[in-house]
């Protein structure tokens, strides 16, 4: 189903048609809106819920309104404590809103653009000031054992409807494949999902066949990683988008989770390549990750065939200009190409600059130090994608998951210079990342390169100055939804809990919880303090 735009309230003449997204308490509950003191019963069907309507009588742009949920018989058993008020008196209409959410869109204080943005056109779906709420309807029974069953990775995914709503849009899929997603989140209470559309069918959410839905269980602020595509954003690297939602499934609610988009074809075209319909043909994509015991994503040579390497770390997801049989010639050629190279030959930008979107590369590097994320690819090999750019003939690094950054977790030894970020790790036999240590460390060009980008993300966004204010945005924006979702009962699902409460939710942007060691400002002004010290150029 195409999607389609349902007015909050319209204002005609001396008439309205009220609207809200709701999940009744019971279901005989229903909601209405107050307007002078009139209330006004509202309407769902099985094609608009969980959004309300109805038309009232009386109505104006000056009129103040509040939601209520009325029971059977017509009493109020909820109401907002709030009075509604129509920002712009000239409207003739206001957006989708959600009952007891007193701000439907937040403005977000802008964030310095260091490098040229990269950044796709905006989405209706992935619109960071609102807040999103996805229905999904799947059979009970079938979703209770999926939910029931998180680690089994080879279990097929489910049938379930979906339906969007943000302010001003909404958007419906009959069918679509549901099941539990992530690595280590599976082992946690509050799961992960993956919904994956019907494209044979046409059926797309603005044209991104896949979206997930993150549950950040580890982050007791639930924005740390929304806040690192923030700055991926500012820093000009291409990276997915993503936006809050409050996830419900057959009516009862899921979760708070952070939606973002899948590194796949749309991608790919949307922003690697900018919309344009050249390359005709994509290049090759690769996932990578550390996800078999054992072995990471290091990008070591290890032989000449496809073979050679465990699919698992390192995933062929396009074909691009490989053989059938032979998905990783043109990978196993760039770790050829690692392995010979001598760090301490002349030339060293021109060389890589051929092979690989070097900046890029050291500007995602420069976020995985400065955010201390040890599940990237300087600290674990895992989570990021290659893709080779046929329009440019080179390499891209994609990175991806940024949950586990800005000391979410407690490991000391993150909270150190670059030089010995991961130092010990990368020590470890057959445990090199040689295009860190061959490039950034070892490389005298590229490692005065790196440092310069280094201090100009530190100088231009990397402070309290750039990002306090959004941090302070984002604690605002979201703390009601945090609440929200840490009063939910998961207590029947199999996994952990790592028992944050909302008083975590503050002190982890200024203090550390048990689990994370170090709040968010604290983290930021550390790095901010120490990384002029580490450079030769500050």
């Amino acid at each position: 189903m195409r999607p389609y735009l349902i007015p909050g309230l319209l204002v005609l003449a001396s008439s309205a048609l009220a609207g809200v997204v709701g999940f009744p308490d019971s279901a005989t509950d229903t909601f209405a809106v107050v307007i002078n003191k009139v209330i006004t019963p509202l309407t769902t069907t099985n094609e608009t819920f969980p959004l309300w309507s109805g038309t009232v009588a009386g109505a104006h742009a000056y009129s103040g309104y509040r939601y209520v949920m009325l029971s059977a018989n017509g009493t109020v058993v909820k109401k907002e404590s709030f009075l509604r008020v129509f920002t712009d008196k000239k409207a003739t209409s206001t957006s989708n809103e959600f009952f007891l959410r007193e701000v439907t869109q937040t403005t977000l204080p802008s964030i310095p653009q260091v490098y040229d943005s990269v950044r796709p056109a905006p989405s209706r779906a992935f619109n960071e000031s609102l807040i999103g709420t996805i229905h999904l309807t799947a059979d009970p029974a079938t979703f209770a054992d999926m939910v029931a069953h998180p680690l089994d990775d080879d279990r097929k995914a489910i049938k379930a409807s979906f339906r969007f709503i943000n302010a001003d849009t909404t958007y419906s899929a009959a069918e679509v494949k549901l099941k539990v997603s992530g690595h280590g989140s599976r082992e946690f209470k509050k799961l992960s999902l993956r919904v994956k559309f019907d494209e044979d069918k046409g059926e797309t959410f603005f044209d991104r066949p896949i979206i997930k839905l993150r549950s950040e269980t580890s982050d007791p602020t639930m924005f740390r990683e929304k806040l690192y595509f923030d700055i991926l954003d500012s820093i000009g690297v291409k990276t997915t988008q993503g936006a809050w939602v409050r996830v419900y499934v057959n009516g009862q609610p899921f979760g708070f989770h952070l939606m973002v988009q899948d590194i796949e074809d749309p991608f790919l075209r949307g922003t690697v390549h900018l919309g344009s319909s050249q390359p005709k043909e994509l290049g090759s994509l690769y996932q990578m990750g550390s996800h078999v015991l054992g072995l990471e994503a290091t990008l070591q040579y290890n032989g000449s065939l496809t073979a050679d390497y465990n699919p698992e770390i390192y995933s062929n997801q396009i074909l691009g200009d490989n053989p059938k049989k032979e998905p990783m010639t043109q990978l196993i050629s760039f770790f050829k190409d690692l392995q010979e190279y001598d760090p301490t030959m002349s030339g060293g930008i021109k060389f890589w600059n051929s092979r690989l979107d070097l900046d890029g590369y050291l500007r995602a590097m420069a976020m995985e130090y400065l955010t201390g994320n040890w599940d990237a690819y300087w600290w674990k090999g895992n989570n990021y994608f290659m893709y080779y750019n046929p329009i440019e003939a080179r390499w891209l690094f994609l990175p991806t998951d940024f949950d586990s950054t800005f000391s979410d977790g407690g490991l000391a030894d993150v909270l150190t210079t670059y030089k010995n970020f991961a130092a010990k790790r990368l020590a470890r036999k057959g445990k090199d990342h040689p295009l860190i240590t061959k490039l950034i460390y070892k490389n005298k060009d590229i490692n005065a390169r790196f440092e310069n980008i280094l201090l100009t993300i530190v100088k231009k966004v990397f402070n309290t100055k750039a990002l306090e204010a959004r941090i302070n945005a984002y604690e605002t924006m979201i703390q009601d939804e945090v609440k929200w979702d840490y009063s939910l009962d998961r207590s029947k699902n199999p996994g952990k809990t790592t028992g944050f409460t909302i008083t975590d939710f503050h002190k982890s942007i200024t203090g550390g919880v048990k689990g994370v060691n170090i709040g968010i400002k604290p983290w930021i002004k550390d790095r901010e303090t120490s990384v002029p010290t580490q450079v030769s150029t500050a």
